[in-house]
């Protein structure tokens, strides 16, 4: 069974890359708090960053909420 990206347990989220380099990046960025990194069974995406609390990426610019017709 694959763990759960968001754990509400653990009050802790997933998102996965290539290396631990990708997982700093993404601390940088989005200003999360890397809790650890976890190796996976994947041979592209390589690790699960595992952040504290509920993270998401923002939603890219031209994504909106509007139903299409």
């Amino acid at each position: 069974m694959t763990k759960p990206r968001y754990d509400e347990q653990e009050n802790i989220s997933r998102h996965a890359a290539v290396d631990e380099g990708c997982c700093e990046d993404m601390e940088r960025k989005y200003g999360w708090n890397l809790v650890r990194i976890e190796v996976t069974s994947d041979p592209i995406l390589e690790v699960d960053c595992v952040f504290l609390g509920k993270t998401e990426f923002p939603r890219p610019y031209n994504e909106t909420d509007k139903e299409e017709d």
